[in-house]
């Protein structure tokens, strides 16, 4: 060996042993690179933590990780908790993976029109529809489908206005308790039009108007219709029966129904 190869820095050595390894991110499936040498990275869309697969975790880490998904574990059982408090039938902790938004459902509020179409922000076309929704779920890292069970006579009456608006009330709480908890980018969808709900004594909707406030933001949510989320799917992945109607066996028993809601947790 030449003295020049004793007194060679070592550093570019170890600079181009390492080389970059694509990951996919675990919770929004975006594509992260991260080198060889690298413990690992955050996504630079949703900030998840990516981890080398060549690199063992510590004891700490390993224990820091496990009390991370033990708090998340609390914190999804509250929320549900909170939804039975508040009024809900029924709530389940499902993945974001698991809801389907379609096209074809989201274009049934186009054509045949809805009668609410157009009039509030949270109803089509002011909606991102489908693929706006394909991308928050991206970014989610769970999702909480809430149900409110009624006897169906009562969404064909005056008391229709006022079930619709718990279910509201209900998804934007714990929308709004998610984000409390650490979880900024919580959304949450209900059924029926926000317009219709809380203005129907108002001809035009506030943030549509010259005004430009909405006038129930801490309860208003958009419509899951105009993100074309199937929703009898949605059911049945919370493990209900998908039917619109409940099927009683008691002939003396009112026909039931439910509406439902959906919080994204994220």
């Amino acid at each position: 060996m030449s003295l020049s190869d004793y007194l060679k820095c070592p550093g570019p050595d170890q600079a181009t042993a390492a080389v970059p390894e694509t990951y996919l991110c675990p919770d929004c499936g975006k594509e992260v690179e991260i080198w060889t040498d690298e413990k690992k990275q955050r996504c630079p869309d949703c900030r998840a933590v990516i981890r080398n697969k060549n690199f063992q975790l510590s004891d700490e880490e390993k224990n820091n990780s496990l009390l991370r998904q033990d708090k998340a574990d609390r914190n999804l059982k509250k929320l549900v908790h909170l939804a039975y408090q508040r009024g809900a039938s029924g709530a389940q902790i499902i993945s974001p993976d698991d809801i389907s938004a379609e096209e074809n459902l989201a274009n049934f509020c186009r054509e045949p029109r809805c009668e609410n179409y157009g009039l509030s922000p949270s109803c089509p076309p002011h909606v991102s529809g489908p693929p706006g929704f394909r991308e928050l779920q991206k970014k989610m890292s769970h999702a909480i489908v809430i149900r409110i069970d009624v006897p169906s006579a009562v969404l064909f009456s005056a008391e229709r206005g006022e079930v619709m608006k718990l279910l509201h009330e209900i998804v934007a709480g714990l929308e709004q308790e998610a984000v409390n908890m650490g979880y900024s980018a919580s959304k949450s969808f209900a059924g029926g039009s926000c317009k219709k709900i809380f203005c129907h004594d108002h001809a035009v909707c506030g943030l549509l108007s010259d005004r430009g406030q909405c006038r129930n933001p801490q309860h208003a949510r958009p419509s899951m219709s105009g993100f074309g989320i199937n929703v009898s799917e949605l059911m049945q992945t919370a493990g209900w029966p998908g039917d619109i109607n409940i099927r009683n066996t008691d002939s003396d028993t009112a026909s039931m129904t439910w509406i439902a809601g959906l919080v994204m947790i994220g």
